[in-house]
């Protein structure tokens, strides 16, 4: 490690100089600091509100009668930097912290202490004494999204589509971690022909770089750039398999348990619903699933981001644990055309309540019961 650097947080909206895209291109092609706004475009515009239901429905912690709050993103060109691979984080040369590029990390180290020498609760930076060398590059993976694929379609996707219509890709590669097969898959349908660099080093330095603020949870208050992704792949993406009501399982997953779920899923095929465990399922697979569906029915999970897939006027049941609560997926299904509706039960419920194995996998963390008549009620609404 060489000497090491105070960092000094760089909230992009408001610290960088503001400009327009064509000087925004400029400043980036000499590796100089600026960042641009994107075009304002919400799809949402006469889309439903939504609708809540379940025995937990009052508590629920956001307002239905309003809709979610939509994001303008901005385009970001910085100079020398220090990237950050597996966290999406830069660090300038000079000490500079860009928000967005590390806003996910923290919930993975609260005080990014699992960035390379990052020290003092993000206070000090010891860079390395070596590293990769690059000329520059667009980098748009945050930690979320290196896993999530929820993250990876309204966070990731969504920011190198706004990078392209900007000219930021035109003389910069594209730069990512170790992807995994349904992350490339996902690309090559958004962008064909755009290639990635994949590069498997804990830090890069780049002479320069661009990346977009959606980045940062921009599934929370998503834009327009989602129905664009949305369309872009389904342009792409395989034909509809004729599944017109589909259920995402999570009985493979061990995070969130649904006690009863198997019950549930029989209940469902009674009502022609195709029952699929989504990661057993390419990228490509799930999209051709969902592109004909009418209903889509599933548990809060990052599969939901699959619901950006339906067809306009499709209806998404999402069940929605009371301590797990969210609006996401709402958000999303706004700026698609899909209508949205919420049951949610109580949880967290007696763990002991859940199956054995389930209780016994890597990553369990709770169990939720809703009650099986009243649920299968509300999903009868949406048929």
């Amino acid at each position: 490690m060489t000497a090491s650097l105070s960092v000094r947080p760089i909230v992009e909206a408001q610290d960088m100089p503001r400009m327009s895209q064509a000087e925004l291109r400029e400043r980036l092609a000499i590796g100089a600091t600026g960042v641009a706004w994107t075009p304002v475009q919400d799809a949402s515009d006469g889309a439903s509100l939504g609708t809540l239901g379940g025995p937990e429905a009052a508590a629920w912690p956001f307002d239905i009668a309003a809709p979610p709050p939509v994001n303008v993103p901005a385009l970001c060109a910085i100079g020398e930097a220090w990237w950050f691979p597996r966290f999406g984080a830069l660090i300038g040369t000079d000490g500079a912290l860009y928000n967005a590029t590390i806003g996910e990390a923290r919930h993975g180290s609260r005080d990014l202490s699992a960035i390379p020498g990052l020290v003092e609760n993000a206070a000090r930076f010891a860079p390395p004494a070596s590293a990769l060398s690059i000329e520059g590059g667009a980098v748009f993976l945050p930690w979320g999204a290196t896993f999530n694929y929820g993250h990876f379609v309204i966070d990731a996707l969504p920011s190198l589509l706004a990078m392209e219509r900007a000219g930021l890709l035109d003389d910069l590669p594209i730069l990512a971690p170790r992807l995994t097969t349904w992350q490339r898959d996902l690309i090559a349908l958004a962008l064909p022909g755009r290639a990635v660099r994949e590069i498997d080093e804990p830090v890069v330095r780049l002479k320069r770089a661009a990346f977009a603020t959606s980045m940062d949870h921009f599934l929370h208050h998503p834009n327009g750039l989602v129905a664009d992704v949305a369309a872009r792949v389904l342009a792409r993406a395989p034909g509809g398999r004729g599944a017109r009501r589909v259920y995402l399982s999570r009985r493979g997953q061990s995070m969130r348990v649904m006690v009863g779920e198997a019950a549930f899923e029989k209940a469902l095929a009674a009502r022609g619903f195709t029952i699929v465990r989504p990661e057993t399922l390419s990228a490509a697979e799930q999209v051709a699933l969902v592109r004909d569906a009418e209903v889509l029915v599933g548990a809060s999970g990052a599969a939901l981001a699959n619901a950006v897939f339906l067809p306009r006027g499709a209806r998404v049941v999402e069940i929605q644990p009371l301590n797990f609560t969210s609006q996401w997926v709402r958000a999303a299904c706004r700026q698609v055309g899909v209508d949205w509706r919420g049951y949610v039960c109580a949880s967290p419920c007696p763990a002991r309540e859940a199956p054995m194995l389930a209780r016994l996998r890597r990553g369990f963390k709770f169990a939720f019961k809703p009650p099986l008549d009243d649920l299968l009620r509300f999903v009868d609404a949406a048929l």
